[in-house]
């Protein structure tokens, strides 16, 4: 009852901020899995195995490196750009819904004029909401986003010194 209120009275930009947002929660939920859980299985299997297959002896020590942390980084950083974007696009979807709400404000001005604020206040309504929609998903994605920052450069350091203790550094 609450989201379809908040949908009428905020016009249908929030329903294309709906979307986005449900993207961006499943880009999050990605990564985050790959943070708790995948990134587990890169320190243990995927490194032995790439132990087992290229010794140390008979490879370049810092190509064996450069190559298995790209490898991971690549892996671990896919989605980012995205995520990126979306996070980027929530103040513009705001704006277009704030241009919606004042064109419809407009519209009553051009009938009613300046008598009635009561028929105003839904285009009002269609401006401001979107816009404080937007700006709370943009605050909670950059939090995230910068927190899997921190999280996955972690994970980088900590997969660099892996890899020394498993011999293939200098």
């Amino acid at each position: 009852m609450f989201f379809a209120d908040l949908i009428s009275r905020g016009g249908p930009v929030l329903y294309l901020l709906f979307i986005l947002t449900l993207i961006i929660f499943t880009v999050l939920i990605n990564k985050y899995y790959f943070v708790f859980i995948d990134k587990k299985v890169w320190y243990t299997t995927k490194l032995n195995n790439f132990y087992t297959t290229y010794p140390p002896e008979r490879m370049k020590l810092s190509r064996v490196e450069s190559t298995f942390l790209s490898e991971f980084k690549r892996d671990s950083n896919s989605g980012i750009k995205l995520l990126d974007g979306l996070i980027g696009m929530c103040p513009m979807l705001g704006l277009l819904g704030t241009v919606y709400g004042m064109i419809e404000v407009f519209e009553v001005l051009s009938f009613l004029g300046t008598g009635n604020p009561r028929a105003m206040s839904s285009g009002v309504a269609k401006a401001t909401i979107p816009t404080m929609a937007s700006m709370v998903i943009t605050l909670f994605g950059l939090y995230f986003r910068q927190d899997l920052t921190h999280r996955l450069n972690k994970a980088t350091e900590q997969m660099t010194l892996l890899i020394k203790q498993k011999g293939y550094s200098h």
